[in-house]
C-alpha cells in the first residue's frame, strides 16, 4: 500500500511538471550556450560563478583517467570504485527499487528519432526516464517540452558525452551546470539525476556529483545493456540478447527490478526499443521511470514537483501544504488575467493527472 501511495504521488508529480514545462519558455538561443558536443571552457563567467557556489575540500585525490572510453588502469587505483572497471557501484543506483519492475530508460536524446519514440510510448501508456544530453537540448528544446507534457522524467546526461573520470573537477561542474541550464530555460525544472556516459564513473566523480545535488544512475549490468547503440547490431541479435536476459530475470524472484541501457539516439535505436519492449510486456514486467522505480516524490531539485490542491493551497509531497497569499495588491497576487491563466493551467493539471495516471502503477 506504501508503495502504492508513493507511486500514485510520483504520477501527480510528474504530472504537475508537465504543467509547469509549457508554462516555461522552449526557446534556446545557442549563441548563449558552449559549442555543441565539446567540453565546456571553465574559464567562463557562468562557470566561474557555479564554482564559487562548490567547496572541493575533501575531494578524493585520483588520477585522470584516459581514452574515450577511458581503459581501464593497471593495476587497479586504490579507494577508486570505479564502475565500469572494479564493478563497483559505491551508492549509485543500479537497479529498479520496485519488484518486477523494468526502469525504463533512455540515453543521448534528444534527437530526430524521439518523436517516433514518444508517439510509441504515447499509445502504449508508458513512461520514461530521458537522459538529456545539454548540445542536443539546446538543438531541440520542443522535444524536451513534449517529453515533459506527456509524463516523463527528465535527467542529465551531461553536456558533451564524454568520460567524467577523464575530465578534472571543473568541468564535471561545466558539463553537468550547462545542461542543467539549458533544460531550466526549457522546462523550469531543475535535474536531480544523472547517468554517466560510458557508465564512466568513480569516487572523485561522484563527490563533485554530490556537490551538484545529483545521483548517479548507472544499469543493472551488462546483461541489460542492450548494445542498440552498436553499428554492428541487427534487430534479431539485440531480441535474442534481451530475450536471454529477460528469460534470465523471470526466472529469479523479481523481488527488485532493474535498469536497462537504451538510447534514443537515431532510427535504429528507437526501433529496437519497440521490439524489445513487448517482450518485458509479455513476461508481465511493469514497465516504470526512474522516479517511480525509486518511489521519489521529488523528482527534481527545485519545486517543479509541487502539487496545487482545488482549495488553492501547495501541497508538497511531504503532505504538507503552504496558503497561497489572497491578498489584494501582495507581491505574490496576480492580476485577473494572470488569475485566470493559473486556473487554466491547473485544469489542465487535472486532464493530464487523469491521463497520466494510466502509465504505470
Amino acid at each position: 500500500m506504501v508503495k502504492l501511495f508513493s507511486s500514485s504521488i510520483t504520477i501527480l508529480v510528474l504530472t504537475i511538471a508537465a504543467v509547469k514545462a509549457q508554462t516555461a519558455g522552449g526557446t534556446i538561443d545557442p549563441t548563449l550556450y558552449p559549442k555543441a558536443n565539446e567540453i565546456p571552457p571553465t574559464d567562463s563567467p557562468e562557470v566561474q560563478a557555479w564554482l564559487k557556489e562548490i567547496d572541493f575540500k575533501g575531494a578524493p585525490d585520483l588520477p585522470l583517467n584516459v581514452g574515450e572510453p577511458p581503459e581501464c588502469p593497471e593495476p587497479p587505483v586504490p579507494e577508486e570504485c570505479y564502475w565500469t572497471c572494479d564493478g563497483c557501484a559505491g551508492d549509485d543506483i543500479v537497479k529498479c527499487g520496485r519488484a518486477n519492475t523494468w526502469g525504463l530508460t533512455f540515453d543521448d536524446g534528444p534527437s530526430t528519432a524521439t518523436p517516433t519514440l514518444l508517439d510509441y510510448l504515447k499509445t502504449n501508456k508508458l513512461s520514461g526516464t530521458f537522459f538529456l544530453i545539454g548540445s542536443n537540448i539546446v538543438e531541440y528544446p520542443d522535444i524536451v517540452k513534449r517529453e515533459v507534457a506527456e509524463g516523463h522524467h527528465l535527467a542529465s546526461h551531461t553536456w558533451s558525452h564524454h568520460a567524467l573520470t577523464t575530465l578534472t573537477n571543473e568541468q564535471i561542474v561545466a558539463e553537468m551546470k550547462w545542461t542543467e541550464k539549458a533544460v531550466m530555460e526549457a522546462t523550469g525544472l531543475r535535474l536531480k539525476y544523472m547517468r554517466p556516459p560510458y557508465g564512466d564513473i568513480n569516487n572523485r566523480v561522484r563527490f563533485v556529483l554530490k556537490k551538484l545535488g545529483y545521483i548517479p544512475v548507472d544499469w543493472t549490468g551488462d546483461e541489460f545493456d542492450t548494445n542498440d547503440w552498436q553499428p554492428s547490431m541487427t534487430v534479431s541479435k539485440v531480441v535474442s540478447l534481451f530475450t536471454k536476459s529477460l528469460d534470465a530475470y523471470v526466472a529469479t524472484n523479481r523481488t527488485s527490478g532493474f535498469y536497462c541501457l537504451e538510447h534514443d539516439l537515431n532510427a535504429d535505436t528507437v526501433g529496437f526499443a519497440q521490439e524489445l519492449i513487448p517482450l518485458g510486456l509479455a513476461r508481465n514486467i511493469t514497465i516504470a521511470n526512474v522516479a517511480q522505480c525509486e518511489s521519489d516524490a521529488q523528482p527534481y531539485q527545485n519545486d517543479g514537483g509541487s502539487v496545487p490542491t482545488p482549495s488553492g493551497n501547495v501541497t508538497t509531497p511531504t503532505g504538507t501544504a503552504t496558503e497561497t497569499s489572497q491578498a489584494s495588491g501582495s507581491p505574490t497576487s496576480k492580476p485577473n488575467g494572470a488569475e485566470s491563466h493559473k486556473a487554466g493551467v491547473l485544469a489542465v493539471a487535472g486532464v493530464a493527472a487523469a491521463a497520466i495516471a494510466g502509465l504505470v502503477l
